[in-house]
């Protein structure tokens, strides 16, 4: 968003979210009324239940510690039995859970997102790099999960993966919103809005990479500037990117923001 002198403003998550879902997908109903068990690489086991087509129940127990969430959720389905879930657990602090449900492989990986204090967001940059600390004040948590049975060592696993670095792709969220990314490496993606409320400004953030299938791919990023966590899946085959945004409604610690997102995509050129 340009001012009066030509600069540009970093916007919160609140205002970026308004008509970035114009390219969404409808949401699955094909989850209703089923439950799944999670068992976790670390160990841990977990049960999803879907009550009905808004409400999802969920609950982890780690070394006899259980935790139970009863929240609403999102479901979409890009691909045929691959599934994404999206819903924000509250247990005292307030967290974003995302899912890749893999039903091909039986299988589901799953992001936890946590929204830093208004401390941690307070932490200089030139401190954080002294000490050696993540620029970013946003936390993830990525976890393998075997799906309805045991984990073991043959367990199938979606795989970090090269496959997008030196790819450059833009996408189109809205009639007004675009962006590309530039892949650079294993740990950062430059991303730059070309048209929409944050046309002109770029960054480069910390970035995870997953291969979910053929041209299928998990691409997380975590913003340093407004703090920010982006999830999306990208397919490659069909052109189209489908996710969720995550951060804070406004420029303060508070109320959160947790919306869908989808474009359409084009690959700029064809570098690995």
């Amino acid at each position: 968003m340009s001012t009066g002198n030509n600069t540009q403003k970093f916007i919160s998550v609140g205002e970026l979210s308004v008509g970035f879902s114009e390219n969404i997908i409808e949401p699955t109903e094909h989850l209703v009324g089923k439950e799944f068990s999670f068992f976790y690489k670390t160990g841990k086991t977990g049960k999803i239940s879907f009550l009905d087509r808004e409400t999802v129940k969920w609950s982890e127990l780690e070394e006899d510690k259980e935790v139970r969430y009863i929240s609403s959720y999102t479901a979409i389905n890009p691909r045929d039995n691959i599934y994404f879930i999206d819903f924000i657990a509250s247990y005292g602090n307030t967290k974003s859970i995302s899912i890749i449900l893999d039903g091909k492989k039986q299988i589901a990986t799953v992001i936890s997102g946590v929204l830093p204090t208004t401390a941690e967001v307070s932490i200089p940059m030139l401190k954080r790099a002294e000490q050696a600390m993540p620029l970013t004040s946003v936390k993830a948590n990525i976890e393998h999960v075997s799906v309805n049975s045991p984990f073991t060592e043959s367990t199938f696993q979606h795989q970090e993966t090269k496959d997008l670095i030196g790819k450059r792709v833009q996408f189109q969220y809205s009639s007004k919103d675009i962006y590309e990314h530039i892949y650079l490496n294993e740990n950062m993606c430059t991303w730059h809005c070309i048209s929409g409320n944050e046309k002109g400004l770029s960054d480069t953030d910390k970035c995870f990479y997953y291969k979910l299938d053929e041209d299928f791919y998990l691409f997380i990023w975590l913003e340093k500037v407004i703090p920010t966590m982006g999830i999306v899946l990208e397919d490659l085959n069909v052109l189209r990117s489908y996710g969720k945004i995550y951060g804070y409604e406004d420029y303060t610690a508070g109320k959160i923001s947790n919306f869908p997102v989808g474009s359409f995509a084009k690959l700029m050129n064809n570098e690995i």
